[in-house]
């Protein structure tokens, strides 16, 4: 065997041995040291493709400009009040709690229901003087609620003004009145009349507030929108026109 066979053959048998300056620990940093740095490389990946996202998804989620005036127009340091009840609605609004409090009084009415008018009731049918027109200007209203029992149609006059109420002036004539203090601050007047009749010819309630507003109802032997209906006493007595005028869900100011 020649020398240079004897070489390779020595080469053969220790070509898979580490060398003799071989060190562990340095092999194993390096393994760390490239597996940081791949992490390093991903998480940098990720980052860049969630700021893609986002940055393609805001501008559909940012307000316009109008709207961005219309968030400070909403805020509540810049929210206006609320408009106060407009005098027509005002009227509806009563002549409908009206009607709702007295049908679930009395259940033996054919028809109820209510209509008012600006001001005062200055023009039944047999007043030359046209009806007023609403607006902000007239607050006062007066009308009727219409029923018919078994006797026929008849109404109630309803009067609600500002002009405030002379007790004595309409106690005058009164075979019964009388006052009582609401808890709420009013004053309910209760009176009936049977002028020269033996049966009650006048039950009228009127409600005075603190503020000057004035509420009357009132129930009479006829029929007090058109003056017919003529009958032998009140359809209603002043305790059911009382209920009415201080029920609780009836706001009349």
């Amino acid at each position: 065997m020649s020398e240079q066979e004897i070489r390779e053959g020595m080469l053969l048998a220790v070509w898979d041995e580490p060398p003799l300056d071989f060190d562990p620990d340095t092999l194993i940093r390096r393994v760390e040291q490239k597996k940081s740095r791949r992490r390093a490389l991903v998480a940098v990946g990720v980052a860049t493709a969630m700021i893609a996202v986002v940055s393609f998804s805001l501008p559909g989620l940012l307000p316009k400009n109008g709207e961005n005036a219309q968030l400070a127009t909403d805020s509540p340091t810049s929210a206006s009040t609320a408009p106060s009840e407009r005098p027509a609605r005002r009227a509806q609004r009563i002549g409908d709690e009206i009607v709702a409090n007295l049908g679930a009084k009395m259940n033996n009415f054919e028809s109820l229901y209510a209509t008012f008018t600006p001001g005062p009731i200055a023009y039944r049918n047999n007043s030359p003087q046209p009806p007023l027109q609403w607006n902000d200007n007239v607050t006062d209203f007066a009308g009727f609620v219409h029923f018919t029992d078994g006797l026929g149609p008849t109404a109630l006059q309803v009067t609600v003004s500002t002009n405030g109420l002379n007790t004595n002036s309409f106690c005058s004539g009164a075979t019964y009145c009388k006052e009582t203090p609401q808890p709420d601050g009013s004053t309910v007047v209760e009176k009936e009349e049977l002028n020269g009749s033996p049966d009650i010819q006048v039950a009228e309630v009127a409600r005075k507030y603190g503020s000057g507003l004035v509420v009357r109802m009132g129930a009479y032997a006829y029929n007090p929108s058109n003056n017919d209906g003529i009958r032998q006493t009140v359809p209603l007595r002043v305790g059911v026109l009382t209920e009415l005028v201080t029920a609780p869900n009836i706001r009349w100011e």
